[in-house]
């Protein structure tokens, strides 16, 4: 069998591996996208659809690459609300606050993923192979030898960078014996989409509680997106309830700054864990996404630095103009990750360890916390551009001069 030779060979056709894919997009690189996915269908649109939040400079990104749904889609987060049941002080982020319209914007899941998906087709620089799985690889000098099975047929393929962007069980990333840290938070993360009572255009809502935070997206008219964390031990309870009972079980997990809940839409559930790759790099190898790591869902951060690996990788290999999997190319990779990637990491698991604890004396140490950044602005403002994705890179030029620091 003719052995097919690539550039860059991405394993994982997700969110993260196709953005890759067309970040390289007129590089002058092969690109070969593997995706153990089969083609998938045009979905219709439902009320209680899927939606991801997208950061500003995630927004920006996607546009810039040509693979964003048209913007009549986007709901835009202008506002966001962050506050703990039951106790004194609140933050609110607001994008006016930077002389901005919006922090980021909600997008419905499938046509994100469809926007990616024809701007992957329409780039003759890359393949993709569907229902297709790397079954293993070989390290060499000057090039990874790899076999995939495309619809259960094997076929040899050899490449000078292999992406591993599988998700947070990356085989590629085990099989090269990269150690991982792990924390299981011992709680799962259900969503759905809801109705409301209130309409509440473009503000967003982090709430902590005593079970965990609960977090409220801006959909468009009454609509919101809900990610609510619940006790390992209490899910199969509360996914077992029918509609009405569960809307009343999450209305005082939410509280009633957005209104009375008045419907809610079909649940999914995932364990939530934190899982840290030791290595981005290997020979010839480079790890991005859950693939690199996997952090709770807290300020939705996991897609959006996920692209970033993406963006990174990509700048890095386009500014090397030559091999792609060189060592120093790679290196380099990693190096421009770690900043951005601890950084996000750390403030994401400590929010949660902060925000967790009971007791007068931290109790009282949040509201300082809070009222402190509410006084501050310079404090607001770097929440606000890290939040936006701008941590390892200038503030956006649409923000004013007068708010910049």
């Amino acid at each position: 069998m003719t052995e097919k030779q690539f550039d860059v060979v991405i394993v994982g056709g997700g969110l993260v591996g196709m953005s890759l894919a067309i970040a390289l997009d007129g590089s002058g690189l092969r690109v070969l996208l593997i995706d153990a996915e089969p083609e998938r269908a045009p979905t219709a649109p439902i009320w209680d659809e899927r939606h991801f939040a997208l950061a500003r400079a995630s927004v920006e990104r996607l546009r810039e690459w040509r693979a964003l749904p048209a913007e009549s889609e986007h709901t835009p987060i202008r506002e966001v609300h962050v506050s703990r049941a039951g106790e004194f002080g609140r933050v609110l982020l607001s994008a006016s606050m930077l002389g901005l319209d919006a922090l980021g914007a909600t997008v419905p899941a499938r046509l994100l993923i469809a926007a990616l998906e024809r701007r992957v087709a329409a780039a003759s620089s890359i393949d993709c192979w569907r229902s297709a799985r790397c079954l293993s690889f070989r390290q060499a000098d000057e090039q990874v030898e790899v076999i995939v099975a495309v619809e259960g047929v094997a076929q040899p393929i050899t490449t000078r960078l292999l992406v591993a962007a599988d998700g947070t069980e990356s085989a590629i990333r085990q099989q090269l014996d990269i150690p991982v840290l792990r924390h299981d938070y011992q709680q799962s993360a259900m969503v759905c989409a809801a109705e409301t009572s209130a309409a509440h255009p473009g503000r967003a809502f982090e709430r902590f509680t005593d079970t965990g935070p609960v977090a409220v997206l801006p959909l468009s008219g009454q609509r919101c997106g809900v990610v609510c964390t619940v006790a390992n031990g209490e899910r199969a309870a509360a996914m077992a309830l029918d509609d009405d009972a569960f809307r009343r079980w999450l209305q005082p997990r939410l509280g009633y700054r957005q209104g009375r809940l008045l419907r809610v839409g079909r649940r999914q559930v995932w364990p939530l864990q934190l899982l840290i790759a030791e290595r981005l790099v290997g020979a010839r190898v480079a790890v991005i996404g859950n693939a690199a790591q996997t952090i709770h869902p807290i300020g939705a951060q996991g897609f959006n630095l996920g692209l970033r690996d993406a963006a990174a990788l990509a700048a890095q290999i386009r500014a090397a103009s030559g091999d792609p999997g060189a060592a120093a190319t790679l290196q380099a990779y990693a190096s421009a990750r770690a900043h951005d990637r601890n950084q996000t990491i750390t403030s994401s698991h400590g929010l949660l360890r902060a925000f967790a604890g009971q007791g007068l004396a931290l109790q009282a140490l949040r509201g300082l916390a809070m009222g402190a950044v509410d006084r501050l602005p310079w404090l607001r403002q770097r929440l606000m551009l890290a939040g936006m994705g701008y941590r390892d890179t200038a503030a956006p030029l649409a923000v004013a001069p007068e708010h910049r620091r």
